[in-house]
């Protein structure tokens, strides 16, 4: 498999593991191809559908009943998602980890060999890269987009902008808990003369001022998400397609809430996760997948968790196998050749098996157990067989982000963590 990124690029060969895979082609020629600012990915000839594997949840098999189908995806890691602050509206991009979120979906969306008929996103940068990484790597670039304001995450008001834990310590636990959490108490209302104010951004100029929100509850959401569900997304349901809406927690959440009849106390707690919530979270994308028969009533899917009647793709058993991998070094050396792992780094994706992050992590270590920040630059470059590298400071960011203890030293499993940004299980 040959990639090519667009700057800082890496260009990984993986044929044997591609192979080994047996994943979805992505077009007719099977290729899969990213575009514009997360540069370009293909595919060496025709790949073959994935087979499945124990533990691994599909779509449902009943498909006499299905009308069509509905995915959900929640834009990956924020800028400020990172920092702890309250966003909301305000108009920030993914980070490295957020876009390797992204990818996880749309190797996930890839492998299962869902196409999509059309794609709905809010005007918020962070969803709108979070879909186009998975259209562009699933090769689904020309599904039509459709952005509207109306799926943008909840108006956080004048708390937008500000640290979570600084604005519980500010006001209390409690009441940042009814803010964030109860689904009918708005927080306090951002002022108009605020940068976060939505009528000071040109790309909301078209929408009535008395529609624009200074701050909104899950209630609120719920009711501006809504009537668009209904005015556009439910046509192209109504007519048997197969839709993606890219959106946010609580966008999504208010969706789910129409479709499930789910109670007001219910939804609130109700997590819509852009990876696994397990006590060593891996930051994968999840799909949320909702089949509808023809009167879009949700057909409840095998593995569905109440109060839920999507469900969410990925492999069950993922868990239990990743920490029993650890304990099994040679049940996860025979598989990790054939793993391979789709990654963004700068403004670029690239595709990977376990075996040439080995390889080349034992050619810049020797005998040692772990490695600089200079030795991690050196494998990169290697990985990239001569193309535009990273940029000390990216390589320095990633390098802190998985150096745990801090001593300016990481193992492979760590290096693994820094190029693919998945959190790495230790026992």
């Amino acid at each position: 498999v040959a990639l090519v990124m667009k700057s800082f690029a890496v260009v990984v060969l993986a044929l044997a593991a591609a192979e080994a895979l047996q994943l979805h082609p992505a077009g007719a020629n099977g290729a899969v191809r990213t575009a514009g600012a997360i540069g370009a990915v293909r595919t060496a000839g025709a790949l073959r559908p994935a087979a499945r594997r124990s533990g691994e949840i599909h779509l449902l098999d009943k498909k006499g009943e299905a009308h069509s189908t509905v995915v959900f995806l929640r834009h990956g890691q924020s800028t400020w998602n990172a920092d702890s602050l309250f966003t909301g509206w305000a108009d920030v991009e993914l980070t490295t980890l957020g876009k390797n979120e992204a990818a996880g979906a749309a190797a996930t969306l890839w492998k299962e060999g869902i196409e999509f008929d059309v794609a709905y996103c809010s005007r918020l940068k962070r969803a709108r890269q979070t879909l186009e990484i998975v259209l562009s790597i699933s090769g689904q670039e020309e599904v039509p987009v459709n952005a509207c304001w109306r799926l943008n995450e909840r108006m956080y008001g004048g708390l937008t902008g500000l640290n979570k834990k600084e604005t519980a310590a500010k006001y209390g636990d409690e009441q940042v808990k009814r803010w964030r959490r109860s689904y009918d108490v708005p927080p306090p209302p951002v002022e108009k003369d605020s940068p976060y104010y939505p009528g000071n951004n040109p790309q909301y100029y078209h929408i009535r001022e008395e529609e624009l929100p200074l701050s909104e509850c899950l209630k609120d959401t719920l009711e501006r998400t809504l009537p668009y569900w209904e005015s556009d997304i439910v046509p192209a349901l109504t007519k048997g397609k197969t839709v993606l809406v890219a959106a946010h927690g609580n966008s999504i959440r208010g969706i789910l809430k129409h479709l499930d009849a789910i109670p007001d106390e219910a939804v609130t707690e109700l997590e819509i996760p852009t990876g696994p919530r397990t006590p060593a979270r891996r930051h994968l994308g999840v799909p949320l997948v909702y089949q509808l028969d023809a009167s879009l009533k949700p057909i409840a899917a095998e593995g569905a968790v109440a109060p839920l009647s999507g469900v969410f793709l990925g492999n069950a058993d993922e868990i239990a196998a990743a920490r029993k991998a650890v304990a099994d070094q040679t049940k996860a050396a025979e598989a990790a050749e054939a793993e391979v792992q789709f990654a963004c780094m700068g403004s670029g994706c690239l595709l990977l098996s376990s075996g040439d992050m080995r390889r080349a992590f034992d050619a810049v270590a020797g005998d040692a157990a772990d490695i600089s920040t200079g030795e991690l630059k050196t494998i990169l470059e290697r990985l990239s067989e001569g193309e535009e590298a990273l940029r000390d400071a990216e390589v320095n960011e990633i390098f802190e982000m998985v150096d745990r203890n801090g001593d300016g030293r990481i193992d492979f499993e760590e290096v693994v963590q820094a190029i693919t940004a998945r959190p790495v299980w230790r026992s």
